[in-house]
């Protein structure tokens, strides 16, 4: 009976496993939705376009025209996650970033420009001057305007907490706004206050005086002691998203959020491995690698678990997230800071040497060491080619390109005059008369993917041209030879655009229907 539920729960995971793997193959969830206003001759249009998440081909794109909106003069002013706000014709109105809502709704205006002094943060307009905090629900059509009397003229967001909180402040105080019950809160004394940071309830923030942590649950001010907010520096890890540094010049801090805002005073600790010149010229580098610290003195103190340890060491380049010692090469901080131990400690009389392994990195495969570093904790770079560590021996081997995402827009194509890289990975070219120039990119969707259904199929085109002909390459990936589309001129072909992309898709699929 043992066996069989062990049995069954297996069955379970790998069941759900299944069904998480395929889920994330589904298409849909991989693009970005991006929206702009048109202006053209019969009207004005509210424009979605959909890119896959490399950001430069396209899925699809719509749009609709804004019936109530004609003035073609308008102008956009601010516009949030759900909303864009502009002024036509002498108003100001909201326009969801949803075609049907934009299509259906009958936009009704917020306020004259005569009325309004000033216009904040998409939701904040000074009238008569009184602040009202204006927002729209897409889905009625609905504006909710409410009056805030507390704040003056010279109010100024500091940090919008996600929408829902924000922090303002005038000449006098700061304020903790909270839309769901129309009361902002003061929470400081007069002085010039600037944000530092937000850890989604507390807010750590500075004024002439002092440094504070603001919890907005508990409308609480607390003082952190011994900081001098003219020095003060606040880093966040990129190795652990709980951890967090501040530091002046003769504090240290270790900040944790885990769940709630915590800090310790962990000055002493550097004092005692004969840390005395204070932190002025010390450098922070947060990195895929683990945390360090440059003291610009000979010494790389680096972050092992909730302490810092001096090392002897030099980055390997600017990119300050791999470490050079004894001409071997480090990966992380815990390799070498082991290795380090290793070599000052006796022997073990029972086992010697035979336990510790040596985890520098052989970088014999790596086309140019003085660039590389470590963008994604699984992925290394010498921005010519991208690696993977590999094991026994440790060491950095070549990745194929689609292996990982890749890194940035740029370096997802690049054309070196008649050369033609996309993911780094060179395409024939032989073909071309001239020097390239990229039309664009867009996706063929097969299927996408519906829950429960087969996994997502895509086909990836590229269009190319060298002014007398045009070029297809279809997932370059594995295709490194261009399909010529003989039937198309490429005169008057607009760059980037999905119209043209989507009709030279659709005369490629057709030629080639035609041809079977």
């Amino acid at each position: 009976m043992k066996h069989l539920i062990q049995q069954i729960i297996l069955l379970i995971f790998y069941l759900v496993f299944i069904d998480f793997a395929q889920a994330s193959y589904c298409y849909r969830d991989t693009n970005s939705s991006h929206y702009n206003l048109l202006v053209e001759e019969n009207g004005i249009y509210l424009q979605k376009t959909d890119k896959d998440r490399n950001k430069i081909s396209y899925v699809s794109q719509s749009k609709v025209r804004l019936k109530d909106i004609t003035d073609k003069g308008m102008r956009v002013i601010s516009d949030d996650n759900k909303n864009i706000l502009i002024l036509s014709s002498g108003n100001y109105y909201f326009i969801p970033k949803s075609l049907n809502y934009a299509e259906e709704n009958k936009f009704t205006p917020l306020f004259s420009e005569n009325e309004v002094s000033k216009a904040v943060a998409n939701h904040f307009f000074l009238i008569s001057d009184n602040w009202y905090y204006v927002s729209y629900y897409a889905p009625r059509g609905e504006t909710y305007k409410q009056k805030i009397p507390e704040l003056k003229a010279n109010m100024e967001i500091i940090f919008d907490f996600d929408g829902y909180k924000y922090l303002l402040k005038n000449d006098n105080y700061v304020y903790i706004y909270d839309k769901k019950d129309n009361k902002p809160e003061k929470i400081s004394h007069q002085g010039n206050w600037e944000i530092i940071t937000n850890f989604r309830d507390e807010v750590l923030l500075k004024d002439d005086n002092a440094v504070y942590v603001f919890d907005n649950r508990r409308d609480k001010l607390e003082k952190i002691p011994y900081l001098t907010p003219s020095q003060t520096h606040f880093f966040q890890s990129s190795y652990d998203e709980r951890k967090h540094y501040l530091y002046d010049d003769d504090t240290f801090y270790l900040i944790k959020f885990d769940p709630g805002f915590r800090y310790k005073d962990i000055t002493e600790e550097f004092n005692l491995q004969n840390k005395y010149d204070g932190f002025t010229k010390a450098e922070m580098h947060p990195s895929q690698s683990g945390d360090s610290m440059d003291t610009k003195d000979g010494l790389i103190w680096l972050s092992i678990g909730g302490h810092f340890t001096p090392v002897k060491a030099t980055y390997l380049n600017a990119y300050k997230d791999l470490y050079v010692y004894h001409n071997k090469v480090y990966a992380n901080n815990r390799d070498l800071y082991d290795f380090i131990r290793h070599e000052t400690a006796p022997p073990d009389p029972c086992y010697g040497d035979s336990l510790y392994k040596d985890k520098s990195i052989d970088l014999s495969n790596v086309k140019n060491p003085r660039e590389l570093h470590r963008p994604l904790f699984s992925v290394f770079s010498d921005n010519q080619q991208q690696y993977s560590l590999k094991e026994d021996p440790l060491r950095l081997e070549k990745k194929a390109p689609y292996a990982y995402p890749r890194l940035t827009t740029k370096d997802h194509i690049e054309i070196k005059e008649k050369q033609i890289f996309i993911d780094e990975r060179q395409l024939d070219t032989d073909k071309f008369q001239d020097i390239p120039i990229f039309l664009g990119s867009i996706v063929d969707i097969i299927h996408g993917c519906d829950h429960g259904g087969p996994l997502a199929e895509i086909d990836y085109f590229y269009f190319f041209t060298d002014g007398k002909k045009v070029y297809a390459y279809i997932n370059p990936e594995k295709n490194q030879k261009p399909k010529v589309l003989d039937n198309i001129s490429p005169r008057n072909l607009k760059v980037n655009d999905y119209d043209t992309l989507k009709k030279l898709l659709n005369m490629f699929k057709t030629t080639a229907k035609e041809n079977d």
